[in-house]
């Protein structure tokens, strides 16, 4: 095995980790303000947030990328065949590189997954929320079908349609 040793890219992983972190911070805050928008029916700032998020999403996409280069240049920087870096857990790669490089690497590391694993809870409310209000409204219109109608039929998700001369307007605008 290797010593530990100074390698030129540690520095660069750093700072894209702590980017990622600041990146992923932002999309937290916006699924957070998208679940408010939810709470007030607030559909224009729903529509906002969702460019927002994907516009997020698609940055991540590419900064992952950046990443996983990088760490194919780690593993030639190690001695190890291209794309061998790719597979190179942060604790391992941790535990062959030099102080304060192992540290600072060990806490951007950290600080990541502790905001990815908050976006993951988060996103876990919000599609909760959202399952249970698309319940909430199909109940809402199914109890407004007539109830001496028969089925015609079954939508595309498998539900029961009646055949109905009754027509519901928009009432709010």
């Amino acid at each position: 095995m290797r010593t530990k040793e100074k390698l030129p890219s540690i520095t660069d992983l750093i700072r894209l980790l702590d980017a990622l972190r600041l990146q992923q911070q932002q999309l937290l805050d916006c699924i957070e303000s998208k679940l408010d928008a939810v709470r007030r029916a607030d559909v224009p700032a729903l529509q906002e947030l969702h460019q927002k998020e994907a516009a997020l999403v698609s940055r991540l996409r590419e900064r992952d990328g950046l990443r996983r280069q990088l760490m194919d240049r780690i593993g030639c920087e190690l001695g190890w065949p291209v794309g061998a870096g790719r597979a190179l857990h942060i604790s391992k790669l941790a535990s062959r590189v030099t102080e304060p490089e192992r540290t600072q690497l060990l806490d951007a590391a950290k600080e990541l997954r502790d905001v990815v694993f908050a976006v993951q809870r988060a996103n876990r409310v919000t599609g909760t929320v959202s399952r249970e209000l698309l319940n909430h409204l199909g109940n809402v219109f199914a109890s407004v079908v007539p109830k001496d109608e028969s089925p015609a039929g079954y939508s595309g998700d498998g539900a029961i349609v009646c055949r109905s001369d009754l027509r519901l307007f928009e009432a709010v605008g």
